[in-house]
């Protein structure tokens, strides 16, 4: 009889266990950053040995480049998304992207406070002299990624009169990337993520609102004169 294909290192197994193997290798990653992670610590998290991992990756830089580069693939997408949104104005798409940071921090930070890393990008940021040539590259294709869907994202608003005429656009996505790659920073200490919305909200107010055009004025139809008396 056929010998039934069963456990992680079957053909219908192996995906599944790859999967499992990186999404807990982020999480490590995330809250102990790369020094901090080891293969022991995701073989106990699974029940499984560290030859299993050793199977799938072979080393653990091999599992930090995929891990990194399918995690920058999945926030570039979602960023993208709201940035070239023509739907959105650009305050609008400034409270999405905070809304998005925000459901990535309560998952390492359940009660709503704390300043627990939640970010795999601003972690390993911390630790990019031993990530590989290819880990710090991913790292930089955030950035760069976000900055050009930054830009597009002023350069619309401009175009659609949500901006001045006379607003530095350039200087505008230049602060507006920073605040994005600065997010996990905000959050350190005690401020928790208060702190870092209260940073959107002050950014909002004092540039956007700065720069924001002003509705045309109405024009007010000619006063009547009025018939002279009848004498």
């Amino acid at each position: 009889m056929p010998r039934k294909k069963t456990g992680s290192g079957s053909a219908a197994g192996q995906p599944l266990m790859r999967d499992r193997i990186k999404e807990v290798a982020t999480t490590l990653l995330i809250t102990h950053g790369y020094n901090g992670t080891s293969f022991r610590d995701i073989a106990t998290r699974l029940d499984i040995t560290t030859t299993n991992i050793h199977y799938h990756f072979g080393n653990k830089q091999s599992l930090v480049d995929e891990v990194v580069r399918e995690y920058v693939d999945a926030a570039v997408a979602k960023h993208r998304k709201i940035w070239l949104d023509p739907a959105l104005s650009l305050t609008d798409k400034l409270k999405r992207v905070a809304e998005y940071n925000h459901s990535r921090y309560k998952r390492f930070n359940r009660t709503g406070h704390g300043g627990k890393s939640w970010s795999l990008i601003g972690r390993l940021r911390l630790e990019s002299e031993v990530l590989s040539d290819a880990g710090r590259a991913e790292l930089d294709r955030f950035t760069s990624s976000i900055h050009e869907a930054i830009q597009t994202a002023v350069e619309q608003a401009a175009a659609a009169g949500e901006l001045r005429p006379d607003t530095p656009r350039e200087d505008l996505a230049f602060l507006l990337i920073n605040i994005v790659n600065s997010s996990s920073v905000f959050t350190q200490g005690a401020g928790g993520f208060d702190r870092l919305e209260l940073f959107f909200d002050a950014f909002s107010r004092v540039m956007l609102s700065a720069y924001a055009a002003r509705p045309a004025a109405v024009r007010k139809a000619p006063a009547r004169k009025k018939a002279p008396p009848r004498k």
